[in-house]
């Protein structure tokens, strides 16, 4: 019998193992996350817009983020302004290049619809004079071109997740006690019904109220498989009431994964999130993301995108940095 040269069965075995792990879909089975059929628990860090956050950064961050904080997921924000004003095959390029960083250090993915608004409706105007007042547009078509495009490129990538809508917002000064999700849930499905025209990627949906409100969806869910559902809580929400936190959250966690898109405090600030680990972190961690399993990505790993999880070089960690980046360490696998 003919012996096989080494260097073929090597090829084969790297050939076929790569395509195993590329076939590899993360996947909703009730309230769990599976990855290769096995229960996972995602924590990470966002890392902003890598276009008006991440400019000129290099890539080696993901490297960072992966080894030396222990994420096992980060999430990219797309705004509408910059999907508005920069050619489209530039921003999936870059996306591209951000996701594959990630990816090959271990790390999975979620791409978000940076939009703070209702589709076609309301839409927050950012504060800032230097950022565009278009940023958060909430024009329905946008957002559907964009998941048109963003799903043919990455929906065969079962490590890539879709956070639909970043925060839907009703109107100014909506309160924090409304409720809106069968207005809010149509158009949700619209964009899911694109996205699945290319791939079976988890989909990441919410309530309104600026992601917050998720009242409702327990007993109305999205329809479809692999559907998870995003949370954001920050420092000062209900007045760091936790039997306010639970009646938004409303159990949703008993029926399908709920990932904290958003999360964090800062302790000097004028701003909604003014805390600290002892007035929000500690308990936020203990009693919710740890007591109901709930998976997480803190905002934001950055200097200047508040709450800030680092200092002006990049490197050093502030007081929420080091406590994101010792939760992350403290619950890494072996």
């Amino acid at each position: 019998m003919k012996r096989i040269p080494s260097w073929i069965l090597f090829g084969a075995l790297f050939f076929f193992g790569y395509k195993a792990q590329a076939a590899a879909h993360l996947e909703v089975s009730g309230k769990t996350l599976l990855f290769n059929e096995k229960p996972l628990i995602l924590r990470g860090v966002s890392v902003g817009d890598p276009f008006l956050a991440r400019a000129g950064r290099p890539l080696t961050d993901y490297q960072t983020i992966a080894k030396e904080w222990k994420a096992n997921v980060i999430r990219l924000d797309i705004h509408p302004s910059v999907w508005k004003t920069i050619p489209h095959h530039q921003v999936i390029a870059t996306l591209q290049a951000n996701v594959e960083a990630a990816l090959q250090n271990g790390m999975f993915v979620v791409i978000d619809w940076h939009c703070i608004g209702f589709p076609d409706g309301f839409y927050e105007k950012t504060p800032y004079s230097d950022d565009p007042k278009d940023l958060y547009d909430s024009d329905f078509t946008l957002a559907k071109d964009f998941w048109e495009e963003v799903s043919k490129k990455f929906g065969d990538n079962g490590r890539v997740l879709f956070e639909l809508w970043c925060e839907p917002v009703f109107k100014e000064n909506e309160p924090s006690t409304s409720q809106k999700w069968p207005e809010l849930k149509p158009y949700l499905m619209q964009l899911t019904k694109i996205i699945r025209r290319h791939g079976k990627n988890v989909v990441l949906a919410t309530g309104n109220c600026w992601a917050y409100r998720l009242t409702g969806i327990r007993q109305d869910p999205l329809p479809g498989k692999n559907v998870a559902y995003s949370w954001h809580i920050y420092a000062g929400h209900d007045e760091n009431d936790e039997a306010a936190w639970a009646y938004a959250l409303d159990d949703l966690e008993t029926v399908a994964p709920v990932i904290v898109t958003e999360w964090g405090f800062q302790r000097h600030t004028h701003e909604h999130f003014k805390g600290s680990p002892e007035s929000f972190g500690k308990k936020f961690v203990r009693d919710f993301l740890e007591a109901k399993q709930l998976h997480s990505i803190a905002w934001c790993w950055h200097p200047e995108w508040t709450p800030v999880m680092l200092q002006k070089d990049w490197k050093t960690p502030t007081e929420m940095g080091r406590f994101v980046k010792n939760y992350l360490i403290a619950h890494a696998p072996n």
